[in-house]
């Protein structure tokens, strides 16, 4: 498994205008794959773990940067607006 250095930046490229990706990261885990984060602005929690699919569904197209690969779940944290941790009710 070849896991390309600069992973992260060609996840961005693939993100389309109305994805609303801020920041991408990488964790590599030789021999199990990687670990995407993708931050991004979404008004709904599942508009974000969709989008973040759609995003790493890019990747492992044959044209993508990953072909060959698969995308084995999708999943996303709920964050408070900066600011706004004090009046959250958790």
């Amino acid at each position: 498994m070849c896991i390309p250095q600069n992973l992260a930046d060609l996840l961005r490229a693939l993100a389309r205008p109305g994805d609303g990706v801020e920041h991408v990261v990488v964790h590599p885990h030789p021999g199990h794959g990687v670990t995407v984060g993708v931050y991004l602005l979404a008004d709904r929690l599942l508009d974000a773990e969709r989008t973040a699919a759609r995003l790493c569904g890019r990747a492992v197209t044959p044209i993508g940067p990953l072909p060959g690969w698969a995308v084995g779940r999708s999943e996303a944290p709920l964050l408070a607006p900066y600011g706004l941790d004090d009046v959250m009710d958790y």
